[in-house]
């Protein structure tokens, strides 16, 4: 999709749509609004009357067709309703216009953004409304023999004001479609299944996006992980035919710039989780192709990261393997001892995610990084307390975790603070291991946070539990897709700027 930014009269264009936000307080005397009714003789603002449009309902809209009478061949009106936007709301207005010409199959299509009314940031607003149309063009139609989309959009353009500048407005256009090129090689990991997304091709995944964006990439094999004493990330591995894969992809920043300790990056990387020996029922298994979703946000981040070059040296790791039954599945009752020494009771196979976790972030902490972020999959109990379009984010420091929360608001996803209660550490109290990889019932997605914070030492870590927005089963009202979301590659990226 071409896209492009200008400062003419917006009437000289010619496209198939023109699309018209409007705020609740002003659209009535909106200029453009008012022009293109005299061109239709007083008909636009007729039928909207007739029909109730109100501009206070958000993303309430209402098509027009021009009769010929206008460069365009139908005008498109969107309600911004009468809140402050944010970046979430700039992004879902994008997604909410990318969908609706996707179903009339339109191709070239015009848009009117009054920035300073909108009260925004220009070439933030500009960013994060690249980003919303990248996300509503998507296909992933990798499987599909027959009925492939063709329609796509072919070229947009923004039209505002002069204040936002030639340059800024290119650089913002440029940053919008790099965040969304991450977050579609995102969905594209995911989305793929599980046959094919293997711990072997996800490293071949991430060597390729590597090469593209001038990255470094080292994967390590079985051996190599033996060699670093990761012994719970192995006992998750070893029942599985796919043999594990240890990804570390790691972005230096220009040498002009500061030399900084680096962000390190930790994503969950279970390609397909069947429970091990603690089956999932059928209905469980069925969407656990996502289980690799948090490794697919990292990396995904990393791409956006390669074009967009910050100040400060981020590397990626990923555990992957695939959690498999088998007659060499580790067992419940089993011990194993992580990387730094640690020895955990297996009570429970299916809560493998936090056994790789745990191993990567003692590996992270090799760096010597500034701080640590790691995104999971990693508990169903954070779906039942936050719902299916709220991420967790808990960790060691109240202020980074401020600060990623800032950054997510920033980005436009949604995570709630959640409290790392240390009361609840005696329920990972095992009595005959140093700990246990599971507790109670009661607060799960805060004793899975309180068991990886045993393996990062005194790093500032937040720790980002994405179990419910990563993949979908029906598309979210805003900007959340069905399916893949590429949910955290926006907040990850944001960090990684600051």
């Amino acid at each position: 999709m071409k896209i492009n930014y200008l400062t003419k009269d917006v009437m000289t264009d010619k496209s198939d749509f023109l699309i018209l936000p409007l705020l609740k307080k002003s659209w009535k005397k909106n200029g453009l609004l008012v022009a293109l009714d005299e061109k239709l003789d007083g008909l636009l603002l007729k039928a909207l009357r007739a029909d109730s449009f109100d501009a206070g309902k958000y993303l309430g809209s209402y098509a027009f067709q021009t009769w010929g009478k206008l460069p365009f061949e139908r005008i498109l009106l969107v309600g911004l309703g009468d809140k402050k936007l944010g970046a979430d709301m700039l992004w879902d207005l994008a997604y909410f216009v990318s969908k609706q010409l996707r179903l009339d199959a339109v191709k070239k299509a015009t848009m009117l953004c009054d920035f300073e009314a909108f009260g925004v940031d220009s070439a933030k607003a500009l960013q994060q409304m690249v980003l919303g149309l990248r996300m509503g063009d998507y296909r992933f139609e990798q499987y599909l023999s027959r009925n492939k989309r063709s329609d796509k959009l072919s070229q947009f353009t923004f039209f505002g004001d002069e204040k936002l500048s030639g340059n800024a407005a290119k650089k913002a256009i440029l940053d919008g479609q790099a965040l969304a090129d991450g977050i579609d090689f995102t969905r594209d990991l995911v989305n793929t299944t599980a046959e094919q997304m293997t711990p072997a091709k996800l490293a071949s995944e991430a060597s390729k996006m590597a090469k593209e964006m001038g990255l470094q990439i080292k994967v390590e094999s079985e051996a190599a992980i033996k060699k670093r004493k990761m012994g719970l990330y192995l006992a998750v591995a070893r029942a599985s035919a796919e043999p594990p894969k240890l990804i570390t992809v790691t972005y230096n920043p220009p040498r002009s710039a500061k030399v900084l300790k680096p962000l390190v990056l930790v994503g969950k990387g279970v390609t397909y989780d069947s429970g091990g020996l603690s089956l999932k029922p059928t209905a469980g298994m069925a969407t656990m192709k996502c289980d690799m979703a948090g490794s697919a946000a990292v990396l995904g981040a990393m791409k956006a990261i390669g074009a967009l070059k910050p100040k400060r040296q981020v590397i990626a790791i990923v555990a992957a393997c695939e959690n498999m039954p088998g007659g060499k599945s580790y067992k419940v009752g089993d011990v194993f001892t992580a990387a730094n020494g640690l020895s955990v009771e297996v009570l429970n196979t299916d809560a493998e995610g936090r056994l790789t976790l745990a191993d990567a972030l003692v590996y992270a902490n090799s760096f010597k990084p500034a701080k640590i972020v790691d995104v999971a999959t990693l508990t169903g109990a954070c779906v039942v307390a936050l719902g299916e379009y709220t991420a967790a984010a808990m960790g060691n420091d109240e202020k980074f975790v401020g600060e990623a929360l800032d950054a997510a608001k920033e980005a436009g996803e949604d995570f709630w603070q959640m409290p790392l209660n240390p009361k609840l550490k005696k329920l990972l109290k095992s009595d005959i291991a140093d700990m246990k990889n599971v507790g109670s019932r009661w607060g799960g997605a805060i004793i899975a946070g309180l068991f990886l914070e045993e393996f990062v030492d005194e790093t500032p870590w937040v720790h980002m539990d994405i179990a419910g927005p990563a993949f979908l089963e029906s598309e979210a009202p805003g900007h959340l897709p069905k399916g893949a979301t590429g949910f955290g590659v926006a907040t990850l990226v944001e960090l990684a700027k600051k």
